[in-house]
């Protein structure tokens, strides 16, 4: 494969896999902010809003691909880190927010539909145990697979993007080259 092909290759690979992942992030969380904006969930607008925009960044990486893969680059895996430190800090504040001793005032309302599942016979004591193991596993879930799959994606990011980022500086040290031999060559 000769450099403008391998080039091509890879800002081809590069785009398909960051405008998959850019348009579900953006549309998804803006979605979400949406709804958070009818409830008036301060959070969710918050948390939305931030995801949102990580989309945003890695779109805006994507438009400097071509032209200066360097600064592509910094938006790309900037994009990832933001959007990983986004989740990470709602899973460790949600976490946080759990009261073991009450554990399902962190739904609010809809504690009160847990609270009938006392009349099945689920003794209230057991229930709470597993809603707070259910609880710490899912948010532990979340920040897991965020770090894997948002870490993954700023490392494939920054591997591929620098490597189009050598070979534009071949490109251009050849270009350089040749045309200081043309100047050089008699008239």
């Amino acid at each position: 494969m000769t450099e403008p092909e391998d080039k091509a290759a890879l800002e081809h690979g590069v785009l398909r896999i960051s405008n998959i992942n850019a348009w579900s992030v953006t549309l998804i969380a803006s979605g979400f902010t949406l709804l958070s904006l009818l409830g008036w969930s301060v959070a969710g607008i918050v948390v939305g809003s931030a995801v949102t925009g990580a989309g945003l960044m890695e779109l805006h990486g994507q438009k400097a691909l071509k032209t200066n893969p360097s600064q592509a680059r910094q938006w790309m895996v900037g994009s990832q880190v933001w959007l990983m430190t986004g989740v990470l800090s709602y899973c460790i504040w949600r976490l946080i927010m759990l009261d073991p001793a009450d554990p399902f005032a962190v739904l609010g309302d809809a504690g009160q539909l847990l609270q009938m599942v006392e009349i099945m016979g689920i003794p209230p004591a057991h229930l709470e145990q597993l809603f707070v193991q259910s609880y710490r596993i899912t948010y532990g879930l979340i920040a897991a697979l965020t770090v894997l799959f948002q870490g993954g994606l700023a490392l494939y990011y920054r591997s591929r993007i620098g490597r189009l980022e050598a070979i534009q500086a071949s490109t251009k040290a050849v270009s350089t080259r040749h045309a200081t031999h043309i100047d050089q060559l008699p008239s």
